[in-house]
């Protein structure tokens, strides 16, 4: 047996080694392979905190102190109200206007709006003719009167009296004898000449210094619509100036004009539009009525 043992012994040690190489190499296998699939701790991460602002100086809530105090605090005076738009009173008394506008003349309607007013705009020295609802330098013309002009001048009313700044004052206005002139004189070169009771003779340069001169024939005379059953029907003259254009070309106090070179002149706008076609004209027509009757007058222009 002994012998036998001896014989095989290297075999039994073989296997010995064998099986302790497999053991180790099991265990060796069974531990790195715990090491691997061991669970890994993984650390939350914490959000970043909020850095607090310094610690200022304790600050004391007013009402509550006062409150605390048993005082009361000083009450804050409320904003001025906003400045409000002046009303305008349109029965107020009208001031004297400091608007750099001049009053030539007017020419007063018995319809208000019919009413026409000769300004100067002394800014530009532009003149024009205004009616009532017009406005000049921002301002409203309201009403139209004998010598002065009522206008709305931011919300407060204010009036413009004729011959104020610049101008003289307003002649006095003197009827006329009712007889036609025979031959009549400018006196600065210019002539009017009667041939017969309806026909005249007009030099070109008294009909260019007449009608340059707007003003001037506003002031010589009071021309205001005429209406007949309701109707206007032309422009009624009086107060007529002595040595006015109106007396050296036959026209007589009370006389309505009805048509200058065909044309109806029924409304103020129709006047001007006639009144600027005259200066081209070789020959002036006027039909007007004198109490009840129509009579034609015509000017030659030479």
């Amino acid at each position: 047996m002994e012998l036998l043992f001896r014989k095989y012994f290297w075999a039994v040690n073989l296997a010995f080694l064998t099986v302790s190489g497999l053991l180790s190499a099991s265990i060796a296998n069974a531990w790195i392979g715990a090491k691997i699939s061991a669970p890994v701790e993984v650390q939350p991460v914490q959000a970043p905190r909020p850095q607090t602002a310094a610690a200022g100086p304790t600050r004391l809530h007013l009402e509550k102190t006062a409150r605390f105090l048993g005082i009361e605090l000083p009450k804050e005076a409320p904003p001025p109200p906003p400045p409000k738009a002046p009303v305008f009173d349109p029965n107020a008394d009208p001031v004297r206007s400091s608007l750099r506008i001049t009053l030539v003349g007017t020419m007063v309607a018995n319809r208000p709006e019919w009413s026409l007013a000769t300004l100067r705009d002394e800014n530009s020295r532009e003149t024009g003719a205004y009616f009532p609802g017009d406005r000049i330098l921002g301002a409203e013309i309201l009403e139209i009167e004998r010598l002065r002009v009522i206008i709305r001048n931011e919300g407060r009313k204010e009036f413009i009296a004729l011959g104020e700044p610049g101008t003289a004052p307003p002649p006095s206005f003197t009827p006329v004898a009712t007889t036609p002139v025979a031959a009549a004189s400018s006196g600065d070169g210019g002539e009017i000449t009667q041939i017969d009771e309806n026909n005249y003779e007009i030099s070109r340069e008294e009909l260019d210094k007449q009608l340059s001169d707007l003003n001037s024939i506003a002031t010589q005379a009071r021309i205001v619509p005429s209406f007949k059953n309701g109707v206007a029907n032309g422009f009624k003259l009086f107060s007529i100036r002595p040595g006015s254009i109106y007396q050296k070309i036959g026209i007589q106090n009370g006389d309505v004009i009805r048509k200058l070179n065909g044309y109806e002149i029924n409304s103020p706008d129709k006047a001007l539009e006639v009144y600027g076609k005259l200066k081209e004209s070789s020959k002036i027509e006027i039909e007007l009525e004198r109490r009840g009757q129509h009579i034609q007058k015509s000017y030659v222009i030479n």
